[in-house]
C-alpha cells in the first residue's frame, strides 16, 4: 500500500496529486523531469494523444505487445497515476505475463482515450506546482534547474505530450497503457 492509500484510509482524505506523484517519485531514482512530466501529463491529460487514427493505435499496440520479453521485473500490473485511482497505468509486460487479453486491455485503452476529458488547467497547476517544490526541496535527479529547462522547452510549443528519459527508458524500458480507472475490472 502506498503512503498515499494508507493515508487516505486513515484519514479520509486524499493527498492532491502532486503529493501522490511526489511519493512515487521519491520511490524510483530513475525518475527525471521528462518522467516527471508525462505522470502529471496521462493524469491529468489522459492518453488519447496516443490515438492519432484508427489503425495506428492497434498496429503500435501489436507491435509492442509483440516484443515484450519476458524479462523479470518488480513492476505491478497497475499504477494509480490519481490518489483517486481516477487514471491507471496498466503494465503490459506485468499483464502479459499475468496471461490477461491483450485485446480487452487494448479496448479499455481506446475507450478511454475516447472518453477521458483533459484537464489542460489542471496539469499547468500541477506542473507549476512541481517546479515549486522543486524550487524548495530537490528530489533526485528532479531539480528546478531541470524543471526550468523542460519548462522553457514545452511552453513555447503548447505543453504536448513528450517522451520518458532516455536514462529512464534505458533503466525501465516502459511499456504501458493509460487508462481510465472506471473502466478498469
Amino acid at each position: 500500500m502506498t503512503f498515499a492509500l494508507f493515508l487516505a484510509a486513515h484519514t479520509g482524505t486524499r493527498p492532491s496529486l502532486l503529493d501522490h506523484a511526489w511519493t512515487a517519485f521519491r520511490a524510483d531514482p530513475a525518475v527525471r523531469i521528462e518522467d516527471a512530466y508525462k505522470w502529471l501529463y496521462h493524469a491529468t491529460m489522459g492518453g488519447e494523444h496516443a490515438i492519432t487514427s484508427d489503425d495506428a493505435p492497434r498496429t503500435w499496440f501489436q507491435n509492442e505487445w509483440n516484443s515484450l520479453s519476458d524479462i523479470p521485473n518488480a513492476e505491478p500490473l497497475v499504477v494509480s497515476l490519481r490518489p483517486d485511482g481516477g487514471v491507471l497505468r496498466v503494465n503490459l509486460r506485468s499483464y502479459k505475463r499475468a496471461g490477461r487479453d491483450p485485446e480487452m486491455l487494448f479496448e479499455i485503452f481506446v475507450a478511454s482515450a475516447r472518453a477521458f476529458r483533459s484537464d489542460r488547467t489542471g496539469f499547468l497547476d500541477e506542473w507549476r506546482g512541481l517546479g515549486e517544490r522543486l524550487r524548495r526541496t530537490p528530489l533526485g535527479h528532479l531539480t528546478h534547474g531541470e524543471w526550468f529547462r523542460l519548462e522553457r522547452a514545452t511552453a513555447p510549443r503548447g505543453y504536448p505530450a513528450i517522451h520518458h528519459s532516455a536514462p529512464y527508458e534505458s533503466i525501465r524500458r516502459p511499456a504501458y497503457r493509460v487508462i481510465v480507472g472506471a473502466l478498469w475490472q
